[in-house]
């Protein structure tokens, strides 16, 4: 039994007693001190030797694909040979950083290889977490201190290295600066002081290579490693280079920040790396792979071959975007399908899931990684519901951890300090001040989503989906007791609501819809949320990202569960409501009223059509109006003026203001009700826009403009010969340049502007005015408005004659209705206007052209 307040006495099978507070060492046999013999066997003892860069002990080492990652392989380089010239040179650390499976060890693995090559001493240590000898710092400069005195063989420094062990058998238990220092520096230095011309032949003297720092499961044995190499350095008169590659986890981004390493080092990210640099070589990876895996089978198979082009371009470039930039979902994707008692062309089928799994998962290497990662999570519940809020923002794929924080009612900083162990998988990074969140890893969603890869960390989306639309719904209607320009949520918040809106929708028929759900969309206070405007912009964003999928909700909920009309019901009525008191306000300016004319009438007739997109099935529609710039200071606060390039079929906002225009008409509504005075109005909105953008006429110098021939049975205008074209550095307040003539283009006019427009405004006008003007009652401003538009054509402004050099079939048509509307209004006043249109002829013959700027008595 020791007596109280004794210290243990711990003996070693060397001689070394160590009793209370005192050190005794007692040589035996006989010996003043140990053979050179028995202090190497102990340097070998405490070395990790399946942490070499050549250990037999780890079968295929990662490393580069030839003429891979040669950019930032050359980077290393030169900063190791001193040759940089990118401000790295001097800075004795060089921390390479990226997520998992980027291919930090195999560019480490080859920077060791190319240094051998050139001759460099060296020493690496390779850390594992799965391999107990190499997963921890215990014999990380023991391993270090070996590779030393074996690259320099026959010099004093093995005798250095002998001699720190003598002089202390417990080196190897000692503070990590102790041992860098007793180990490597003082013999590195011993040797160089010794031997000037060897300090002047060696540009390297020594390189240090670390691979997989993050893989050392004590985290605060990451710090005192680098820590201890810092503070080594700092006090040595050598420049060893330190090459240091890791995940960017959190005790390691905090070393290299800290005053200790700050100025030492320099880093150099895999995650920031050129993304067409990275997918290049990932394809030049793919292609030599599988080009030798079909070498491989064809020569050896007996039966069918793989098809001449196998497995093809497009397949290449779906597992290209499916890495995400990281070398490990190419690599696994390889190693799976070159298994030789399997068909390649199969095996990659099911990586592409167009074949059933049988026996081992493609990924099985990947989950693992994807596992180990999650594990270290402090809070796995929490992560989880981040990572199922993001997996919702399918469009984006970028958030905001203040949204995400005040989404889910976190505090302040807490989505960063959640993912601080996780920077391999899931990345925080900061743009504009802003904090964001992002995957690394495209495949990290599929693992997630599927449950019998992901187990324990499996996301139930139809679970998080209505969890998180009663988030942001709870969170808005919080909001709403502010006003409307304080409301503190951004275009991210609206995006995350449209998606997680639209999941639902989808799932709606899988998804239970809670109590606290039901009582979050009933409550929501639709007309606080809507009513108040003071930016438009900020307005149709909430008619864009909330309305629309919040109609599309609530119609879903009662298609699923018909007793949850009353919800509906209750909704919709305050949305008529709201809606009604916007629209009356259009009919109080001339130009609103224009639109909403307009747009009650849109796709109803060929002269107010709803223009298509380049993808058929997308409708999108902009009234001139939209394009005057003070236009948004009178107030389309409805976005009559502009319908959204989405599915025809999924425009529910603007489906549902149609029939409430619909409804109210049929009803006969006073304020609402269109009527000739209305289309008057309507009508002359248009003709002060088709002033303002008219066309100036043709120089009298060009020659004349070819014409199709018109016929009597001509409909319209070949308006397949007009488009848009942008332009730069317009001075112009109003954003539109002139018209201009483009003979390589076939001789045609275009409209030249300095915003990409999807149609003709100009030619739009004149086709709303010819329908516009049977459907008006008199308007003193409007008959004033016609009979300046038909003026004698022997004004060499004349109107007509500028739109007939552009539109013929429609400016006679435009000419017909307005003398047909002045005599309609005027019946018992002759107007002196009311004759042809006419039009000039080309001398030659049989082809009919214009002459610009002249006009003859020919009628057309």
């Amino acid at each position: 039994m020791q007596p109280p307040h004794s210290t243990p006495m711990i003996t070693s099978d060397r001689g070394v007693v160590i009793t209370g507070g005192q050190f005794i060492q007692n040589n035996y046999h006989g010996q003043a001190s140990l053979g050179n013999k028995e202090l190497i066997d102990l340097l070998r003892e405490a070395v990790a030797t399946s942490a070499f860069h050549d250990s037999g002990a780890v079968f295929d080492k990662p490393k580069c694909h030839p003429r891979t990652r040669v950019k930032i392989r050359e980077i290393i380089l030169r900063w190791i040979l001193g040759d940089d010239k990118d401000g790295r040179a001097g800075k004795q650390f060089m921390w390479l950083n990226g997520a998992a499976g980027c291919g930090k060890s195999a560019i480490a693995q080859s920077t060791v290889e190319s240094c051998i090559e050139q001759g460099l001493p060296l020493a690496s240590f390779f850390f594992n977490r799965s391999d107990s000898t190499r997963n921890h710092a215990g014999s990380l400069v023991a391993t270090l201190a070996y590779q030393l005195y074996c690259a320099f063989r026959g010099t004093e420094v093995q005798k250095d290295i002998l001699s720190a062990i003598q002089e202390d058998l417990l080196i190897f238990e000692k503070t990590l600066q102790q041992q860098v220092t007793s180990l490597i520096i003082r013999p590195l230095m011993n040797h160089f002081s010794r031997d000037q011309s060897q300090s002047t032949q060696h540009r390297v003297p020594f390189l240090i290579v670390i691979d997989g720092l993050d893989e050392c499961i004590d985290r605060n044995a990451q710090k005192a490693i680098l820590t201890g190499l810092a503070e080594s350095l700092r006090n040595s008169n050598v420049c060893i280079p330190v090459f240091v590659a890791s995940r960017p986890e959190q005790e390691i981004k905090l070393s290299f920040g800290s005053k200790n390493l700050k100025d030492m080092h320099t880093t150099l990210s895999l995650d920031l790396e050129d993304e067409d640099n990275v997918d290049s070589d990932i394809r030049l990876y793919l292609f030599d792979r599988f080009a030798q895996i079909k070498d491989d089978f064809d020569n050896l198979t007996a039966g069918r071959k793989l098809a001449q082009d196998w497995p093809g371009d497009e397949v290449i470039e779906t597992l290209v975007e499916k890495s995400s930039r990281q070398f490990i979902y190419a690599a696994t994707v390889v190693r799976y399908v070159e298994s030789p008692r399997h068909r390649p062309d199969h095996r990659l089928d099911v990586v592409l899931n167009l074949r059933p799994v049988k026996g081992e998962h493609p990924f099985a290497q990947l989950d693992s990684l994807y596992a180990m990662i999650l594990e270290s999570a402090v809070d796995i519940e929490k992560v989880l519901h981040v990572l199922s809020l993001y997996l919702a923002d399918v469009e984006d794929s970028y958030l905001q951890c203040s949204v995400i924080e005040k989404l889910l009612s976190y505090d302040e900083g807490e989505v960063e300090t959640l993912f601080c162990d996780m920077g391999a998988l899931v990345q925080v990074y900061e743009d504009d001040d802003e904090l964001y969140l992002r995957f690394l890893h495209a495949s990290f969603g599929e693992y997630l989503l599927d449950a019998a890869r992901s187990k324990q960390f499996y996301i139930d989306m139809d679970y998080e989906i209505s969890r998180h639309v009663t988030h942001v719904l709870q969170y808005l209607a919080s909001c709403c007791s502010s006003s409307f320009d304080q409301m503190s949520f951004s275009l991210d918040l609206l995006v995350i609501l449209r998606d997680t809106h639209s999941q639902m929708v989808e799932h709606i028929d899988r998804i239970t819809m809670s109590l606290e759900f039901r009582q979050a969309v009933l409550s929501f206070p639709l007309k606080e949320f809507l009513e108040p405007h003071t930016y438009i912009h900020k307005y149709w964003n909430r008619l864009r990202f909330f309305i629309t999928p919040f109609l599309k909700l609530l119609e879903a909920m009662v298609v699923n569960d018909p007793t949850l009309s009353y919800i509906q019901d209750h909704q919709l009525r305050i949305l008529r409501s709201v809606l009604m008191r916007q629209i009356q306000r259009y009919l109080n300016d001339d130009r609103l009223t224009a639109t909403l004319v307009l747009f009650y009438h849109l796709g109803s007739h060929r002269f107010v059509p709803l223009l298509m997109g380049i993808d058929p099935t997308l409708g999108y529609y902009s009234s001139p109006f939209y394009f005057n710039d003070d236009f948004d200071k009178v107030g389309d606060v409805l976005s009559l003026s502009h319908i959204w390039m989405i599915p025809l079929e999924e425009n529910v906002y603007h489906h549902f203001v149609r029939q409430l225009l619909r409804d109210t008409l049929a009803g006969q509504t006073a304020e609402c009700a269109l009527g000739p005075i209305t289309y008057a109005r309507a009508a002359q909105a248009c003709f002060k826009e088709l002033a303002r953008t008219a066309p100036p006429l043709p120089s009298r110098s060009r020659k004349t403009i070819a014409v199709a021939t018109i016929t009597d049975n001509t409909e319209d205008d070949d308006h397949s010969k007009w488009h848009f074209c942008p332009v730069e550095n317009n001075t112009e307040d109003n954003g539109y340049a002139n018209l201009v003539f483009d003979p390589p283009n076939g001789g045609q006019w275009q409209f030249a502007y300095n915003k990409e427009l999807y149609d003709d405004e100009y030619f739009l006008l004149v086709g709303y005015l010819i329908f516009l003007l049977p459907r008006c009652g008199r308007s003193d401003a409007l008959v004033s408005a016609c009979q300046d538009y038909t003026r004698l054509p022997e004004d060499p402004e004349f109107f007509l004659q500028r739109m007939y050099d552009h539109f013929p079939v429609r400016t006679r048509l435009l000419y017909k209705e307005m003398n047909n509307y002045l005599a309609r209004v005027s019946p018992n006043r002759r107007n002196p206007h009311d004759r042809p249109l006419p039009v000039v002829r080309a001398k030659r013959k049989p082809s009919r052209e214009i002459e610009a700027g002249s006009l003859s008595s020919e009628e057309v």
